[in-house]
């Protein structure tokens, strides 16, 4: 099989080192009050010893970024149905934070009070969230995958004994619901058959590949589907690499075998956090976010791009589907 290859290029540099050590969770804003398209992404923790992070707007047209420091550490946020309003999981519960006026309001959802986890990637799907928490030891199998129900405004936990929860794509075939997830410290991207009412995990299987990137599998986005087929199914995910080495790899897997269709290189930042696309000029992109979480000056040295977003040609001629709004 023939690997379409592209080559992205440094688009955004953040104003303050803070905002390069852990940038994740891209998204382009579909229902906020702003005239020029805007990504939002979260900073999950300002430096090691952080307790705290931010939400981002990056204005698309001009490069300008606009920070707004969290009383916490954010994993994910998704849109809600009040324009401006996003619902983000913290540390270890759910707030709002209204884009305008930057504040932030308790839901009164606490998720877990295991002090050894926060919560880590988040989807907005129909009905409310699917989200997961780490371990922030980032070794012991006690974080969870969980669904935030909109509707009663409750949580209830799908699946228990993960490590790191993180990228995420629901999506629907014959038989039901099929959630694509990514355990980053055991590298494993899994599919799991969940029932009807998002209540339970029926059955699991692995997506295997000898082809994937080295690293962790950190963010994920589903790809365009052109024909709507299960069969065709696949995802963009971001490999995470540790090592002393100067790029980082993207990669497009499809869900059935785990074939690898697509790759890109990310020159000069080998800790690819998440990927997200975006139009721009008529044209489907590929941002992506990258950290310098953990890098020594060595390595800094070697891949000077690291905690820079980038942007990338991609093969797709329209963007994928977009995700739900949560009911507030």
């Amino acid at each position: 099989m023939t690997i379409s290859r592209f080559v992205a290029r440094r688009f955004y540099e953040p104003e303050i080192e803070a905002l390069r050590y852990l940038p994740e969770g891209p998204r382009v804003l579909r229902n906020a009050p702003f005239a020029e398209p805007t990504v939002a992404w979260v900073a999950i923790q300002h430096g090691a010893d952080a307790r705290e992070g931010s939400i981002n707007l990056l204005d698309l047209k001009t490069q300008r970024n606009r920070s707004f420091v969290l009383p916490g550490r954010p994993g994910f946020f998704v849109e809600t149905i009040e324009p401006g309003l996003l619902l983000v999981g913290m540390e270890r519960r759910l707030v709002y934070f209204d884009l305008v006026n930057g504040r932030v309001d308790e839901t009164g959802i606490v998720v877990t009070n295991d002090e050894r986890v926060i919560i880590n990637d988040g989807l907005a799907v129909d009905g409310g969230v699917v989200f997961g928490t780490k371990h922030l030891g980032f070794c012991e199998p006690v974080a969870a995958l969980y669904f935030y129900d909109a509707a009663t405004r409750t949580v209830r936990t799908l699946l228990e004994e993960q490590v790191c929860s993180n990228g995420k794509h629901l999506c629907r075939d014959a038989e039901g619901l099929l959630l694509v997830d990514i355990d980053s410290q055991p590298k494993t991207i899994s599919t799991y058959r969940i029932d009807a009412r998002m209540e339970r995990v029926v059955s699991r299987s692995v997506v295997e590949s000898s082809g994937f990137a080295t690293g962790f599998p950190d963010g994920m986005r589903a790809a365009p589907n052109n024909t709507g087929r299960m069969e065709d199914e696949s995802v963009v995910v971001a490999f995470y690499n540790p090592e002393l080495v100067p790029d980082g790899i993207v990669q497009q897997i499809r869900v059935r075998d785990g074939a690898v269709l697509c790759e890109w290189v990310v020159p000069g930042a080998p800790r690819v956090t998440c990927p997200e696309f975006v139009e721009m000029d008529g044209e489907v992109k590929l941002l992506l976010t990258t950290a310098v979480e953990g890098m020594a000056s060595e390595g800094r040295s070697v891949a000077p791009g690291s905690g820079a977003m980038y942007l990338a040609d991609t093969g797709f001629e329209r963007m994928p589907d977009s995700v739900p709004l949560v009911a507030v």
